[in-house]
């Protein structure tokens, strides 16, 4: 086949999903071209960027960031151009803006082709509060689109709010869960778990809690702190590890400084690989109050942790698999999330091993769940429903 794909993150979770289906696109033997924006580019884009451009595939750089500006329209243009040029089967979007891009085009009428569109949103925008007026504009901005092309949601909680609040008809749906990489995220021997703290310089002896997550508003990580700080009270050979970056580390820091935890809370730079960080835990924490199906919690399941998790749209979805060591927090309760966090460490001495990875390789593998993707890009392509 020949595939376009448009995405605007150019890291996190977003690129990732993006690079394994470009690899599995092109190990099928198809040939993908790659519309992106290189704005807060990490070296995981850049080397994607090579892949596509090896393989013979077809680049543009549309240069926008994910808010609305004026730069939008030149890249429709660019963007329309390309599509003439390269004459795909399918156009696959990934995130708001390209969503917006590609559903903009086929919209108006400005493809001149036929071409089945698909969308991921990959979480629409502030799913836990929908009512708030940002977000009212940005999901009135997706229902304009929404009968435009196949929406493919990864949860039960996005499918259900695609249909409920964005109004997407069920019958342009699809579900498609993300899935992961199980040679590359997989557990960790002892000796390989006192390997990676040597390298990542974590406490070879603690207890050690992860999260890989932005600081941002939708992952909360004030929240986590905060439920960090009081559970360590009682808690003294446990620590937090935490991988990221963003708007509200200021934030973070002036709890860490107040409760006097800063010799328990290691803090690392954004990795493009995140299987060695895993492989340093002794179990995994998301404090979210809104996700997709987030890559960080199947990277820790891929990796055999057992995990504290808040029920989130998004996060509530991995509640139906039967995972055995899985803590549940509340989004925003700073309480609830204590008594997970010793609930987690409570469960560290017992003798019972997680079935995290056993569970979800059944379920997330990646041909598990982009084999069903390919088939609708081809049912698609010869004119049949997705």
């Amino acid at each position: 086949m020949n595939i376009l794909l448009v995405s605007q993150p150019a890291r996190d979770g977003v690129l990732r999903h993006v690079a394994a289906l470009v690899d599995f696109l092109l190990a099928q033997g198809d040939r993908v071209h790659l519309a992106y924006s290189d704005y807060d580019a990490s070296d995981e884009f850049h080397a994607l960027i090579d892949r596509v451009r090896a393989s013979g595939g077809r680049l543009l750089n549309l240069g926008v960031r994910n808010a609305p500006q004026p730069r939008d329209l030149p890249a429709m243009v660019q963007l329309r151009a390309l599509i003439r040029k390269v004459r795909p089967d399918v156009i696959h979007a990934h995130s708001s803006k390209a969503g917006a891009l590609v559903r903009g085009l086929g919209m108006f009428g400005m493809l001149g082709l036929r071409i089945p569109i698909f969308y991921t949103p990959h979480s629409y925008y502030l799913m836990h509060a929908p009512k708030k007026p940002k977000a009212r504009m940005f999901h009135l901005i997706e229902r304009l689109f929404g009968r435009v092309g196949t929406t493919i949601t990864m949860s039960r909680c996005e499918a259900d709010f695609a249909e409920r609040v964005i109004r997407v008809p069920h019958s342009q749906q699809m579900y498609n869960e993300n899935g992961v990489d199980f040679s590359v995220y997989h557990p960790a021997t002892p000796a390989i778990r006192r390997e990676m703290r040597d390298r990542f310089g974590l406490p070879p002896d603690a207890k050690i809690i992860g999260s890989v997550g932005r600081f941002s508003p939708q992952k909360d990580p004030l929240t986590m702190y905060a439920a960090f700080a009081s559970a360590s009270r009682d808690l003294p050979d446990v620590h937090i590890a935490h991988v990221g970056q963003g708007e509200l580390a200021a934030q973070m820091d002036a709890i860490i400084a107040a409760n006097g935890i800063a010799h328990r809370c290691h803090r690392l730079p954004y990795m493009n690989d995140t299987s060695l960080f895993y492989r340093a835990l002794d179990g995994f924490l998301l404090t979210s109050r809104y996700e997709g199906m987030s890559y960080a919690v199947l990277e820790s399941l891929a990796t055999n942790l057992p995990t504290v998790l808040t029920r989130a749209p998004g996060n509530e979805s991995f509640a139906e698999h039967g995972f055995s060591h899985i803590e549940w927090s509340q989004p925003g309760d700073v309480a609830s999330n204590d008594r997970a966090i010793r609930n987690w460490r409570e469960s560290l001495d017992r003798p019972e091993t997680p079935n995290h990875r056993v569970v979800a390789q059944a379920r997330f593998s990646l041909d598990v769940t982009f084999l069903p993707l390919k088939e609708a890009y081809l049912r698609a392509a010869r004119g049949g429903a997705p």
